[in-house]
């Protein structure tokens, strides 16, 4: 008979909460802080009104995923293009995201405001914005920073995987010792328009200079937990907690190798060979319109080297956020199609988001906080930097 109850029990517990996740599915904001597909759609012709069976992010899965909100992230490496092609290709980036919004006004509407995004998201389609991965993309030129401004770009990463004129990355030379004295004029700019700083990818100085600087909160787009998984782009406790007094949030990347210290070692122990064989086979194929089919498969197959990480995983970096910077600093920057298919298992692309709901409340995060961590906190951030701009 005890067996009897305590079964009984538990089906009550698992019923409740099938009701709560129901619940909290009909109308919660999931709102990723970085995703980069706009160069698919330029080099690839990639459609986001197809469903595909690659890359992790189309208007279909975004659906199954009851995606809220996108911030789409538009980047030029230094070592890909010559700096006279940063700004025609940034723009060419910035043009592909808004007509891929034009082709699907039923789908997605483009937000430039917090308002819009709860305005989008209650009328059941999903709010796209535009963000700058890398400061180095404004051509050390303000006039250049508002006219990104003008055209959408609601946040900027300072910057990228290398050091620019004016902030010191955190996988790259130290030049500055954090930001340059330009580059704190830049921080003041950022604050003025209301574009969000973004300190993921910039060194611990660059970091720090930031939010000193910056009167209003910052976030991190696309950064995990140093101390759960020691890597330089990972966030140290320091700065993770420096951002909360900020106000600002940490948004925790996808990439398996962001989050298990095993998993990074084998992509980085690969990581010339990876490149070198994707450059050989762009270059032997220029011509073919299967390249970029066998690009993936030489991604897949990298990626298949790489010890397994699993969901939980990912949960544990929210967790450790939320434990010591507090859960209004924490959501979520998948990084989705710019980690080379790098996902952990049960999160493969953006129909997966679900998942990480009911991963929560089976660790105890009550419907207020998990909304949160899903979109509200970005959402308020949002709405203090449009606030501190119109002061």
């Amino acid at each position: 008979m005890l067996g009897s109850a305590v079964y009984g029990l538990l089906l009550l517990q698992a019923g409740g909460l099938e009701a709560r996740f129901d619940r909290l599915m009909r109308d919660i904001l999931i709102f990723d802080a970085h995703v980069d597909t706009p160069r698919y759609t330029v080099d690839e012709g990639y459609r986001w009104a197809d469903e595909h069976a690659y890359y992790e992010t189309d208007i279909p899965r975004l659906k199954r995923g009851h995606v809220g909100a996108v911030l789409f992230g538009v980047y030029v490496e230094p070592q890909d293009f010559p700096q006279q092609l940063w700004l025609p290709r940034a723009l060419e980036c910035i043009d592909a995201f808004h007509e891929e919004a034009r082709r699907n006004p039923a789908d997605v509407e483009v937000a430039y405001s917090a308002a819009d995004v709860v305005r989008i998201h209650n009328s059941r389609k999903t709010a796209v914005m535009v963000s700058l991965e890398g400061g180095h993309l404004i051509l050390d030129s303000l006039p250049l920073l508002r006219m990104y401004h003008r055209l959408g770009v609601r946040y900027m990463t300072l910057a990228h995987f290398r050091t620019n004129n004016w902030a010191d990355s955190q996988t790259d030379v130290t030049v500055h010792n954090g930001l340059s004295a330009f580059g704190r004029e830049v921080v003041r700019e950022m604050n003025r328009l209301g574009m969000i700083v973004d300190i993921s990818h910039v060194s611990g100085k660059s970091a720090l200079d930031a939010l000193e600087i910056s009167r209003l909160p910052v976030i991190a787009s696309h950064s995990s937990a140093k101390a759960l998984c020691d890597i330089p782009r990972n966030m140290s406790d320091d700065i993770v907690r420096a951002i909360g007094k900020k106000a600002g949030v940490v948004c925790i990347n996808f990439h398996a190798g962001y989050l298990d210290k095993a998993a990074y070692d084998v992509y980085w122990r690969n990581r010339e060979s990876r490149v070198r064989e994707v450059k050989e086979t762009l270059a032997l194929h220029a011509e073919s319109p299967k390249r970029w089919e066998l690009v993936r498969a030489i991604l897949e197959r990298y990626y298949k080297l790489m010890p397994p990480v699993e969901l939980k995983q990912l949960l544990r970096h929210i967790d450790h956020v939320a434990k010591i910077a507090g859960v209004d600093h924490v959501g979520l920057g998948s990084d989705f199609d710019g980690i080379s298919g790098m996902a952990p298992r049960g999160l493969e692309d953006v129909s997966k988001y679900p998942v990480l709901v009911k991963g929560l409340m089976e660790m105890g995060y009550s419907d207020s906080d998990i909304r949160k961590v899903m979109g509200e906190n970005l959402i308020r951030v949002m709405r203090a930097n449009e606030a501190g701009a119109a002061r």
